[in-house]
This record gives C-alpha cells, structure tokens and sequence, in this order.
C-alpha cells in the first residue's frame, strides 16, 4: 500500500483530528505540552512540483498524522476536563489495568512478576511510550487497549517459544501459542509493506507461524 494512502486510510491528518475533536491546534499543542495527549505518529514531509496553466514550481509540504484511536483519547481528556499529565497517567493507568484484567478473565496467562510487583514501573514506562506514539505506530488504532493485547501478546510468544529458540512444541504449548498470535494479530498495524523484515509483526507473527507451522486465521 502506498504511504499515501495508507495514511489516509487509518489516520488523521491534525486538521481532521482537531475537526473530530471539536478543538483548536492550539488546544491540541498545548495538550502535546502539558504531556497529556500523544505525539504524531507519523510526520510527512513532502517535495512537490506542481504543474499547472501558470507554469511549474515547487514546494514543500508539511503533515503530521494521528492514528484514528487518538480521538478516543482526545474525547477522554474533554469529557472529564483533565488539565495535568498525572491526572492523564491515572486515567491510562485504570483502562490499562482493566484490560488486563480482561484478557486474564479471557484465559490468557498474565506475567505475574511485571503486571503485579512491577506494574507501576510499567505502567510509567508504557505512558512515556503512548505519549511518543510508539503504539500509534506498532497498533491498528492507537487505542490503550491494543497497547495492552500487544504487550501481552508479546510476552507470551516470548515465553512460549523461549524468544523464538524453541525447536518443538507440545500440542498445550502450540494451543497456547496460537491465541497469543490471534491476540497480537488483532492488535498490530496494518503496516504499509515497505518496512522490511524487522517489524514485529514479521518477527512475531510470520516467522513465528512458519516455525511452528501455525496459521494465525
């Protein structure tokens, strides 16, 4: 898919997302300030030669785009008026924690160790990284509950397949395996086909099911 396009089709330009959000730039850079709301996700910067009546010229060209999860979030801070960054923290730290009591309700094994003893040193470390888009990259919408299924998702293949070294799986270990890939499958970006070969979604999930001969459908 071409970038494009692809941007077009999962995000917002900062126009579109400030119309969305019945909102101003300004607002929306002073939220990006105050460490309430996420970075762009991706910025444009464009060479143009425009041919027209007139003759030729060029420019440049500037955009920054939001995934389409980010109004969600932009909703959250409007509707409950959250005006500092630890106030921000505490909402995405409550719908980070219900999520992953969802997929522990769902069955999946949740690390014990990072998710319970450590899990305010996470959450800290995934707030920064919301905050700088990095699952506005790696997710589907940019919305916390992907950031969760993603998290999770990861260790259990890393912990399945002893980071990927394992030669042989037991029919448990596949079963278990095969959710966890169901659960990342739904989570990440689609991704525009010319990243290479060292995405997660390459590392995670098509290398993974051509190892163990798994299918992720």
């Amino acid at each position: 898919m071409q970038l494009s396009k692809f941007l077009a089709t999962y995000f917002y330009t900062t126009e579109e997302l400030c119309h969305t959000l019945s909102i101003d730039e300004e607002t929306l850079s002073a939220w990006q300030q105050s460490s309430l709301f996420p970075k762009p996700s991706y910025c444009l910067q464009s060479q143009l030669e425009c041919s027209s009546y007139s003759g030729i010229y060029q420019c440049e060209e500037y955009q920054d785009y939001y995934p389409r999860g980010a109004a969600s979030w932009g909703q959250l801070i409007i509707k409950h008026d959250i005006s500092s960054s630890c106030q921000a923290f505490n909402y995405f730290a409550q719908q980070y924690s219900n999520q992953l009591s969802k997929l522990a309700e769902q069955g999946f094994a949740i690390d014990e160790e990072l998710f319970g003893s450590e899990i305010d040193e996470h959450l800290q470390q995934v707030w920064q990284q919301f905050l700088c888009s990095k699952y506005g990259v790696l997710t589907q919408n940019g919305l916390v509950e992907e950031a969760v299924q993603l998290d999770v998702a990861k260790l259990l293949i890393d912990d399945i397949t002893e980071l990927r070294t394992k030669t042989g799986l037991s029919v448990e270990e596949r079963q278990s395996l095969h959710k966890a890939l169901k659960l990342m499958n739904r989570a990440l970006s689609h991704g525009t086909g010319n990243e290479g070969k060292n995405t997660l979604r390459h590392r995670y999930i098509d290398d993974v099911v051509a190892k163990y001969d798994l299918s992720v459908k």
